[in-house]
């Protein structure tokens, strides 16, 4: 039985949000841990750090299946969504744990770093300010973008949308660049863009999708799946 885009975006899907809860919750809560064993439990410490290390080396299997799987279907691109909700909470675990652990060595007479730790927590409140103005300003473009992997340079995909789009009559700003291309056709403001992958892999970014061209999107979808 063959397999549809469909069941492959599905998978895709499936692994992109085991990445994110493994980065935003099971990695944060086992560092926090560590702090905590390092603190309470020493004897703890080090089981919990090879824990956290099998996790990090786990998480390369889903993360290379999504890569994988970007050859097989399009997708929105929401990756960068989801690594913003994993630092979400990474950040917050993370500052919880640190404040906390500070206020437990205090109680149990240790003598913590109290600027190192103010100066980890403001740092954590600086990124965490940074991914929000992130989030806000790039959340409905990312939602708006779809993208696939292809197994042909990136000259040969470029050449492809070129000559489509001048066979289709279709107007375009092509904006300069040494590597790949971007365009933007002039009539529905849906944007192209090929980027290399190496030397024999492209990936293939189309930007603005909406019902006002999701027509055109398709059929560009189409052309590449029969020629490339």
């Amino acid at each position: 039985m063959a397999v549809s885009a469909e069941d492959h975006l599905y998978e895709l899907e499936r692994a992109q949000t085991i990445v994110e809860y493994v980065l935003g919750v099971v990695v944060p809560a086992l560092l926090a841990l560590m702090l905590f064993s390092y603190v309470l439990l020493p004897d703890l410490f080090q089981p919990v750090f090879v824990a956290a290390l099998v996790v990090a080396v786990l998480v390369i299997w889903p993360a290379k299946r999504m890569h994988d799987l970007h050859y097989l279907c399009w997708s929105r691109n929401t990756v960068p969504l989801k690594l913003v909700t994993s630092t979400f909470g990474m950040i917050y675990i993370s500052t919880v744990s640190v404040f906390s652990v500070s206020m437990i060595s205090v109680y149990e007479g240790l003598s913590p770093e109290k600027p190192l730790t103010f100066g980890i927590v403001l740092a954590l409140l600086v990124v965490l300010i940074a991914v929000l103005a992130y989030n806000s300003r790039y959340k409905e473009r990312l939602l708006s973008t779809e993208k696939r992997f292809f197994r042909r340079d990136s000259m040969h995909i470029a050449n492809l949308v070129l000559e489509y789009l001048d066979r289709k009559g279709e107007h375009f700003t092509r904006f300069p660049g040494n590597k790949g291309l971007r365009v933007i056709i002039t009539s529905n403001k849906l944007g192209i863009r090929v980027i290399p992958l190496g030397t024999v892999s492209s990936e293939v970014i189309v930007e603005n999708v909406d019902l006002g061209n999701v027509d055109m999107f398709s059929s560009i979808k189409e052309m590449l799946k029969a020629r490339s």
